[in-house]
């Protein structure tokens, strides 16, 4: 079996973005490089703290603490 074939864990739901670990055999790691490299975490780091981030503006790290701080309920 290759890595492709492997069920991946990633919680994200937008499978049509080219840095879905379905999409490539790299896993999350170009999300993650991505994200990092534009200051922002990514989404499923905030859907851990909340699964509805609908009222999220930005992906960036101020957020993820401020969103955290909102919902901390883990």
């Amino acid at each position: 079996m290759n890595t492709k074939d492997k069920k991946h864990f990633c919680t994200c739901d937008d499978v049509t973005c080219p840095l879905h670990p379905s999409n490539h055999n790299k896993g999350c790691d170009l999300c993650i490089a991505k994200n990092l490299k534009k200051g922002e975490m990514p989404t499923c780091f905030f859907k851990v703290i909340n699964n509805d981030v609908g009222e999220v503006k930005e992906f960036t790290i101020k957020s993820f603490v401020e969103f955290y701080n909102k919902n901390n309920q883990i």
